[in-house]
């Protein structure tokens, strides 16, 4: 993108696409915590944060950082960049949850899991995988035990699938 998209002033019809995708997550979560990679860049967002795992660890190190500190059992991991985050794809996946690490939305690219749900018992092998130098969340996702949630049975959730749809370029911003 050439800049960060989840700064204030990086807006998605008319809104931060951080604060969008925040304000989404509250619809499905009882609490809203942001792995912002430092700990403090996304204090605008006026929400609790937490550092990556490791310093520099991308997104894996987020998600574990976030489990770690959870007060729940189920945790709702969305990319700050998915502008149509789905409420309903989420309390849908976590009504699969039991007896799973994660529970994921597969879409045409295959699993989604920065638009699923994981239990807090995931920390540690996910841990692991970045401790071992893998930190494609998708590679330390293959290694739990995961439900993987069709398009059939999402659909009813989101016709549309446009929960897994993220902003990668800067065509994908409409603009003002």
């Amino acid at each position: 993108m050439g800049r960060d998209k989840t700064a204030a002033d990086f807006l998605f019809r008319g809104e931060p696409l951080a604060a969008r995708v925040a304000r989404l997550m509250r619809e499905a979560c009882d609490d809203v915590v942001v792995a912002s990679g430092d700990g403090v860049r996304m204090a605008w967002l006026d929400l609790p944060q937490v550092a990556d795992e490791a310093p520099g660890s991308g997104p894996l190190g987020g998600l574990v950082a976030g489990l770690v500190r959870a007060r729940h059992l189920l945790v709702a991991a969305v990319a700050a960049d998915m502008p149509f985050a789905s409420s309903a794809v989420l309390r849908l996946l976590s009504s699969e949850a039991d007896g799973f690490d994660a529970v994921l939305p597969l879409s045409e690219r295959g699993p989604e899991p920065l638009h699923g749900v994981y239990a807090r018992s995931a920390a540690a092998p996910l841990a692991a995988a970045l401790a071992a130098g893998r930190p494609a969340v998708r590679d330390a996702v293959a290694e739990l035990r995961t439900r993987l949630v069709e398009p059939s049975e999402w659909a009813g959730a989101d016709p549309t699938g446009r929960f897994a749809w993220n902003v990668n370029r800067p065509g994908d911003v409409p603009g003002p």
